[in-house]
């Protein structure tokens, strides 16, 4: 009979490509095959179910019931498919061969080389890249990475798993030297201080105008700079006041004796740090060094910074769900 036949995986990744594409024509240029060979692996699934997998002549492909069964079906069996041969991968080198991680420069500051040492005994050869948001996310979706901890989640990338790691509370950064007894409030700021910004080229300069335009506030900015370090430095000397996030003030804690570190505008605004990678593809351990990464945040990073901004107790923390806007 008919259904005692052998289902072919290459038939059914046909199939998955051809129900998600436009036509024919479009799923085997994805996949680099002919046509042909697209409608004689659908002709052949049609043979073994005994009935129409396909509307014909819809354009775009549109999937009959049994279509819409079977496609179910294909994508859980390929997906475990694709589990299957990475666990067995994982188990013929006894550990993650070659792992390479993308952290952003502020995470990688500060918990970087802790980081690498409790990463360790999962992955022997282990290779640490730091930098910006954007340039990390281009080499993970070019899978020059395997795993990325980033501050964008990248939504619009369903191939990948996303795990929230912690909330990051933005902070007000003002010169002792422009204080006296009462904190000044970002608004009092704007109107009579030079303010220092990350260049709006970057995710942080990005959200931060973002914070401000919530906050009702609209500072003329004197400088503009990529790196943390360089706009704590002018804060420091007294030239602007700033705004910038609890992680990214304790990548140079050296330079906050002179600075007074206040609350951002009412309530909180943070922002949120994630890890991604494709699905699928390595397993558990995503997961895994999503908890590490939290794990640091709360027993090594964490407490650090509450010596600085007792404050944010109950509003810096490590986090496994963040809420849809992400940054709030």
């Amino acid at each position: 009979m008919a259904h005692d036949r052998d289902i072919q995986l290459g038939a059914l990744r046909i199939f998955v490509a051809a129900a998600e594409s436009e036509t024919l024509t479009s799923a085997a240029k994805k996949l680099g095959v002919t046509q042909s060979a697209v409608s004689q692996a659908i002709a052949l699934l049609e043979s073994i179910a005994a009935t129409e997998l396909v509307v014909r002549r819809s354009r775009p492909i549109r999937l009959t019931p049994a279509g819409e069964v079977l496609k179910e079906h294909a994508d859980q069996i390929l997906a475990s498919t694709r589990r299957m041969l990475k666990d067995v991968a994982l188990a013929a080198a006894g550990d993650l061969p070659r792992l390479t991680i993308g952290v952003i420069d502020s995470f990688a500051d500060v918990a970087g080389q802790e980081l690498m040492e409790r990463i360790a005994p999962i992955a022997p050869k282990l290779s640490l890249q730091t930098g910006l948001t954007m340039p990390l996310t281009e080499a993970l979706l070019s899978r020059k990475l395997d795993i990325l901890i980033s501050s964008d989640p990248l939504p619009n990338h369903p191939e990948l798993e996303c795990h929230s790691l912690l909330r990051d509370p933005f902070v007000l950064l003002v010169s002792n030297s422009l204080c006296d007894d009462n904190a000044p409030s970002a608004e009092d700021l704007a109107r009579d201080v030079p303010f220092a910004r990350y260049s709006n080229q970057t995710r942080l300069g990005m959200l931060t105008d973002l914070v401000l335009r919530r906050a009702g506030v609209d500072p003329k900015a004197r400088f503009e700079f990529d790196s943390t370090h360089a706009l704590l430095r002018t804060v420091e000397a007294g030239q602007s006041w700033a705004v910038a996030t609890s992680l990214c003030v304790m990548q140079s804690p050296d330079l906050l004796e002179n600075i007074r570190l206040l609350p951002f505008a009412k309530g909180v605004s943070s922002r949120y740090v994630c890890l991604l990678a494709r699905r699928e593809e390595l397993g558990d351990t995503p997961e895994t060094i999503a908890a590490i990464c939290r794990e640091i945040h709360t027993e090594s990073i964490l407490p650090r910074m509450l010596e600085y901004m007792p404050w944010l107790a109950g509003q810096a923390m490590a986090i496994t769900e963040a809420p849809p806007i992400w940054s709030a």
